[in-house]
């Protein structure tokens, strides 16, 4: 989610942030199907899982901290799920935000999230992406963004449940070298429903697919003739957060959230993750 405001970049990255380790390394040439990784949530496994810590503003302009407090494993509708709470108190936005840095990151295949949005106007900011897990800074290391919400343009055109964003990054370095492919998608109906969706990557050494619900949104060419192919041939590791406010949704002022009013908790609700070739 690391933003340059002026073309809407919609990325959830720190500059300082840097990518690491490698971990399941799929051959794209072996035509097996084999489920690697499948994350049901019973309990927090902090083999796979970390729970980031920042303060307020630290990135994108956004309002909330982030804290340990804020991410749990619950039930919901009879499940077991990975909780994502956004709570405010008074002037203060605190929520949860989860990586699988250094511990859990794929190269090439199919991921999917099973995840339940919470309504997000105006000013809730979820999303579903993945970075390089390879040591190396932002926006070299790579940066897919499989889903995010809640973007200022819905919210002018009172879109916001139906529209979902995607985007890469990558460049030689965060200023004139960042390099960003953005795609923008309206679909039928509303992704905030109170339901679950399944939203997905396809990877292999051509293409990266996006999904939701089965239903393709955008390829992104990272083919040898690209430009980009130095980007996304590595180990990418998994980001589940749940924004407030900030340059994607074009509110800065606390004063303008009307998704979380003081006293008010809301979640995003994460079922399952399956990584699979």
């Amino acid at each position: 989610m690391k933003k340059v405001t002026a073309l809407l970049l919609l990325s959830v990255c720190s500059i300082q942030q840097s990518c690491s380790s490698n971990d399941i390394d799929l051959n794209p040439n072996e035509q097996q199907e084999k489920t690697v990784f499948k994350e049901e949530f019973d309990s927090f496994n902090a083999n796979v899982w970390t729970k980031e810590v920042h303060e307020a503003g630290w990135t994108n302009q956004e309002l909330q901290a982030y804290d340990e407090a804020h991410v749990s494993v619950g039930k919901d509708d009879g499940k077991s799920v990975l909780i994502l709470t956004a709570e405010r108190k008074g002037n203060k936005i605190i929520s949860g935000r989860v990586n699988s840095k250094g511990k859990k990151s794929f190269k090439y295949g199919r991921i999917e999230a099973s995840i339940k949005i919470p309504k997000t106007a105006n000013g809730l900011w979820p999303a579903f992406w993945m970075m390089g897990d390879n040591n190396k800074p932002w926006p070299q290391c790579g940066e897919i963004d499989i889903m995010e919400m809640g973007e200022h343009g819905g919210i002018a055109s009172g879109t916001t449940e139906t529209q979902v964003n995607t985007a890469i990054h990558y460049g030689i370095d965060a200023g004139t070298g960042h390099r960003q492919e953005y795609h923008l998608a309206n679909v039928a109906s509303s992704l905030q429903d109170g339901k679950y969706h399944t939203y997905s990557l396809d990877w292999n050494e051509n293409t990266l697919t996006i999904a939701i619900d089965n239903m393709t949104l955008h390829s992104f060419d990272i083919s040898k003739d690209s430009g980009r192919y130095d980007y996304f041939h590595d180990n990418f590791y998994m980001l589940f957060n749940l924004a407030v406010g900030g340059s994607f949704t074009g509110i800065t002022n606390i004063n303008d959230i009307t998704a979380l009013k003081d006293g008010e908790k809301v979640n995003m609700y994460i079922d399952w993750v399956k990584i699979f070739y």
